[in-house]
């Protein structure tokens, strides 16, 4: 030690400190007298933590107990089943920040987190110890062999770099843009298009972007070529219309493996996979599509998606999002169930999203509340007819069919009925000289027809 070893202060390597009593030989030499400094850890007090602890353990008592049925009580087989009230009647947290969000029904889970977070709080607060950043797992969750989201890691004689290079010149941006805003913004409205707009304005400017912002990006390249005549395709990007579906193919597939698409919260990411899979359906796999389709329920999920934005107090932009994705997934699960003529994933009862309302694509992302809707055609009126139908009609008539005593004259009535409510709500305010008015309506009809 020196001589004055008040100039000093021992340094903490661990959280327990021992100090050797004995004067080591440069103290003896010296004949200095050996003063133990005990540096101060402002940690938070014992009794509060054993407080919260024992706070904690009554709350797992409490949930064990809740939990825990009656011996020899009736259980009704349907009363698990979650209807909108049931849902209501929920424990839950839905998180959302920055684009990202996470959401949880457990009520153990619930209540265990606030209960973990604010022990956390009071340790991390109050205590002076080196912070530690957890290690971050890198490593993504990727699908089998032979997936859409992200299961082949290469292609032979395809490279993502080659890729954006050939994509990213500012004219092909801008031609698939536009090609996207003529073919498929009027019949698919999951991205607003204010949104996306600026996001090819900075992959046409050559600014870099962010993960989820490119992966949506190829989900409209995708998009734009798959809706495109194939003889349109060389003049436009300089290879043919086969190569052009599987390169924006691949680089979906990769770029939804680069921002882990599985464990991926980011919005972005969704809509742009939910968006790829419509359209990947014409023409593609649609065996895939449908296997596929079960993945973005389970993420849809765990996003929350399938609860209305309403009951968290969610902004209304994101409000309104959320309904035109979630509703979208309801319909990307009916068509790819009927292509394999099997029953869909979603039932009712297992959400309570409303309807997207009638208004168009201009929303604005800081708006107080909700637009008003508005009546005849909007941008969103063929996405509000199919929703509709699915639960006013697909869902019951699935179940009618199954039900013997349900007379063939009971389901044409509960058909027309419906087909009325839409012409009086919709359909005859539109004027079928335009084109995508008579499109919405032909692709109303039919649904009502099958």
């Amino acid at each position: 030690m020196s001589d004055n070893p008040e100039n000093k202060t021992p340094q903490v390597t661990s959280s327990r400190v021992e100090f050797n009593k004995r004067s080591c030989s440069r103290c003896n030499t010296k004949k200095c007298d050996v003063i133990e400094h005990i540096p101060a850890v402002h940690a938070p007090p014992i009794s509060e933590l054993l407080a919260r602890l024992k706070d904690l353990e009554e709350e797992v008592s409490q949930l064990r107990s809740t939990h825990r049925s009656p011996c020899g009580s009736d259980v009704n087989p349907t009363s698990d089943l979650d209807g909108p009230s049931n849902l209501a009647k929920k424990t839950e947290l839905l998180v959302l920040k920055e684009g990202k969000s996470r959401y949880v029904s457990d009520e153990v889970s619930v209540t265990l987190g606030e209960k973990i977070s604010e022990l956390r709080d009071i340790i991390e607060s109050d205590s002076n110890e080196e912070d530690c950043s957890p290690n971050a797992n890198s490593s993504s969750t990727v699908l089998p062999q032979g997936g859409l989201f992200g299961g082949d890691k290469s292609y032979y004689g395809w490279s993502f770099e080659s890729f954006r290079c050939h994509y990213s010149q500012a004219a092909r941006i801008k031609a698939l843009w536009k090609l996207y805003q003529e073919n498929v913004a009027p019949l698919i409205t999951i991205v607003h298009q204010d949104t996306i707009s600026q996001i090819v304005q900075y992959a046409s400017a050559g600014v870099d972007m962010t993960h989820p912002d490119e992966v949506l990006l190829f989900c409209v390249y995708y998009a734009a070529v798959a809706s495109m005549r194939a003889h349109l395709c060389h003049s436009i990007l300089d290879v043919d219309h086969d190569t052009a579906i599987q390169d924006c193919k691949r680089a979906v597939s990769q770029g939804l493996r680069h921002a882990n698409f599985i464990k991926c919260q980011n919005i972005s990411v969704f809509q742009g996979a939910v968006l790829f899979l419509l359209c990947y359906r014409v023409g593609g796999d649609i065996r895939l599509v449908w296997a596929e389709s079960a993945v973005v329920i389970r993420v849809a999920q765990a996003q929350g998606i399938h609860r209305d934005g309403q009951n968290f107090a969610l902004p209304p932009f994101e409000t309104a999002i959320r309904r035109r994705l979630w509703w979208h997934i309801c319909l990307l699960d009916m068509l790819s169930s009927r292509d394999q003529d099997v029953d869909t994933q979603i039932r009712p009862g297992m959400f309570d999203t409303q309807f997207p309302t009638n208004v168009d694509d201009d929303l604005i992302l800081h708006m107080p509340n909700l637009p008003m809707p508005k009546s005849g055609f909007t941008d969103n009126s063929l996405c509000i007819m199919n929703s509709q139908i699915m639960p006013n009609l697909y869902w019951p008539c699935h179940s009618m069919n199954q039900n013997p005593k349900v007379s063939s004259h009971a389901r044409e009535s509960f058909v027309t009925n419906l087909g009325k409510d839409l012409h009086r709500e919709y359909l005859d305010h539109f004027n079928l000289n335009i084109p995508i008015h008579w499109a919405s309506a032909t692709i109303v009809r039919l649904q009502l027809s099958k």
